[in-house]
Protein backbone atom coordinates (compact mmCIF):
# COMPACT_ATOMS: atom_id res chain seq x y z
CA UNK A 1 0.00 0.00 0.00
CA UNK A 2 1.37 3.19 -0.64
CA UNK A 3 0.62 5.51 2.61
CA UNK A 4 2.12 8.59 1.10
CA UNK A 5 -1.47 10.53 0.87
CA UNK A 6 0.04 14.48 1.34
CA UNK A 7 2.02 15.04 -1.58
CA UNK A 8 0.25 14.27 -4.77
CA UNK A 9 1.31 11.41 -6.83
CA UNK A 10 0.72 8.00 -7.59
CA UNK A 11 3.74 5.56 -7.15
CA UNK A 12 1.54 2.53 -8.83
CA UNK A 13 1.41 5.06 -11.84
CA UNK A 14 5.02 5.57 -12.06
CA UNK A 15 5.69 1.63 -11.27
CA UNK A 16 3.58 1.17 -14.37
CA UNK A 17 5.52 3.52 -16.53
CA UNK A 18 9.10 2.28 -15.55
CA UNK A 19 8.32 -1.13 -16.19
CA UNK A 20 5.66 -0.55 -19.44
CA UNK A 21 6.72 2.45 -21.00
CA UNK A 22 3.03 3.32 -21.06
CA UNK A 23 0.14 4.89 -19.03
CA UNK A 24 -2.23 1.92 -19.63
CA UNK A 25 -3.18 0.49 -16.77
CA UNK A 26 -3.05 4.03 -14.52
CA UNK A 27 -5.71 4.82 -12.41
CA UNK A 28 -8.26 6.98 -13.33
CA UNK A 29 -7.42 10.52 -12.13
CA UNK A 30 -8.15 11.63 -8.68
CA UNK A 31 -7.72 7.68 -7.47
CA UNK A 32 -5.24 8.97 -4.87
CA UNK A 33 -5.95 6.16 -1.95
CA UNK A 34 -5.48 2.91 -3.37
CA UNK A 35 -4.03 -0.61 -2.65
CA UNK A 36 -2.09 -2.49 -4.63
CA UNK A 37 0.00 -6.20 -4.97
CA UNK A 38 1.94 -7.13 -8.03
CA UNK A 39 3.55 -10.21 -9.59
CA UNK A 40 6.52 -10.43 -12.01
CA UNK A 41 6.03 -13.51 -14.21
CA UNK A 42 7.28 -14.95 -17.41
CA UNK A 43 4.75 -16.54 -19.66
CA UNK A 44 5.67 -17.18 -23.22
CA UNK A 45 9.47 -16.15 -22.72
CA UNK A 46 7.66 -12.58 -22.31
CA UNK A 47 8.16 -11.11 -18.50
CA UNK A 48 4.65 -9.70 -17.54
CA UNK A 49 3.30 -7.98 -14.41
CA UNK A 50 0.43 -9.51 -12.96
CA UNK A 51 -1.66 -6.22 -11.33
CA UNK A 52 -4.40 -6.45 -8.07
CA UNK A 53 -5.00 -2.76 -8.40
CA UNK A 54 -7.97 -1.80 -5.74
CA UNK A 55 -9.00 1.93 -5.39
CA UNK A 56 -9.78 2.73 -1.72
CA UNK A 57 -11.75 5.57 -0.42
CA UNK A 58 -11.94 6.52 3.38
CA UNK A 59 -14.74 4.96 5.27
CA UNK A 60 -14.92 1.46 2.91
CA UNK A 61 -13.50 -1.93 4.03
CA UNK A 62 -9.90 -2.71 2.78
CA UNK A 63 -9.76 -5.16 0.66
CA UNK A 64 -8.21 -8.74 0.42
CA UNK A 65 -4.80 -9.44 -1.36
CA UNK A 66 -2.37 -12.14 -2.67
CA UNK A 67 1.25 -11.95 -0.69
CA UNK A 68 3.50 -13.57 -3.07
CA UNK A 69 5.53 -15.94 -0.60
CA UNK A 70 7.64 -18.34 -3.06
CA UNK A 71 7.17 -19.33 -6.26
CA UNK A 72 3.76 -19.84 -7.50
CA UNK A 73 2.50 -19.88 -3.55
CA UNK A 74 0.07 -16.79 -2.11
CA UNK A 75 -1.06 -16.02 0.68
CA UNK A 76 -4.12 -14.22 0.64
CA UNK A 77 -3.93 -10.82 3.36
CA UNK A 78 -6.86 -9.44 4.78
CA UNK A 79 -5.96 -5.95 5.00
CA UNK A 80 -9.42 -4.50 6.57
CA UNK A 81 -9.19 -7.77 8.96
CA UNK A 82 -5.61 -6.86 9.86
CA UNK A 83 -6.41 -3.23 10.10
CA UNK A 84 -9.48 -3.79 12.58
CA UNK A 85 -7.17 -5.98 14.80
CA UNK A 86 -4.58 -3.95 15.17
CA UNK A 87 -7.08 -0.86 16.34
CA UNK A 88 -8.69 -3.16 18.66
CA UNK A 89 -5.22 -4.34 20.44
CA UNK A 90 -3.97 -0.62 20.38
CA UNK A 91 -7.66 0.19 22.07
CA UNK A 92 -8.16 2.50 19.09
CA UNK A 93 -11.80 1.62 18.95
Amino acid sequence: MDVVTERPGNLHDEIVRLMTGTTSANFPSGGRLYAVAYRPVIRDAAVELDVWAHPLAVGDPLPVLPLRLVGDYFLPVDLNATYQETCRRRRLV
